[in-house]
């Protein structure tokens, strides 16, 4: 299964199929055992399954159950900073966001749009450059980008699609076959 993509069963649960609410310390160990078995695959389920619990009662308590529309709310909820906040607001809500992750800051750094590496500074500055209206779909190429071209190491500089365009040209394998041999078609990291 590839990195970042929920496990089977995630898509198929609905409000209809979920417990009802926990109503005591046994409800709580037995739900969050089934939430840790469900998420296991995904890396870091205990701590992750922490904060799903803790984002659900965050949700109910102060949102009505509903996830909020804007930044400063999203980032109050356990588990959720900026890049998470960019990412449910552009694909949930159709509101631009700039989600800098490993790869989109390293990217921006070798087009020369930044040289910060902290990713609100990088934030700040591309929005500069960009406009708004692309940044969610701008993200989203950026990071694929740099999980299937540019990696952090090697980046396949003779494969890459932008490589006439990239000031960084020529830090990795220039030649198209041995560059070719680096590209990743997947699961991603």
């Amino acid at each position: 299964m590839p990195k970042n993509a929920p496990p089977p069963r995630v898509p198929s649960m609905r409000p209809s199929s979920l417990p009802p609410r926990a109503t005591d310390l046994g409800d709580v160990v037995k739900y969050r055992e089934e939430l840790e078995k469900i998420i296991q695959s995904t890396g870091f389920y205990h701590a992750k399954a922490t904060s799903l619990m803790g984002l659900g009662q965050a949700l109910c308590e102060r949102f009505g159950g509903e996830v909020p529309g804007r930044l400063k709310d999203l980032v109050t909820l356990p588990g959720v900073g900026r890049k998470t906040a960019n990412v449910v607001l552009g694909n949930a809500f159709g509101i631009p966001g700039i989600t800098v992750d490993t790869h989109f800051g390293r990217l921006a750094r070798r087009f020369g749009w930044t040289t910060d590496l902290d990713p609100v500074k990088v934030e700040a500055q591309v929005a500069t450059l960009i406009p708004r209206k692309d940044w969610t779909d701008l993200s989203q190429r950026m990071i694929w980008h740099g999980r299937r071209v540019c990696h952090a190491q090697r980046p396949a500089c003779g494969a890459c699609g932008l490589a006439r365009l990239c000031p960084s040209y020529g830090i990795g394998p220039t030649d198209p076959e041995v560059a070719a041999k680096l590209v990743k078609t997947g699961p991603f990291s």
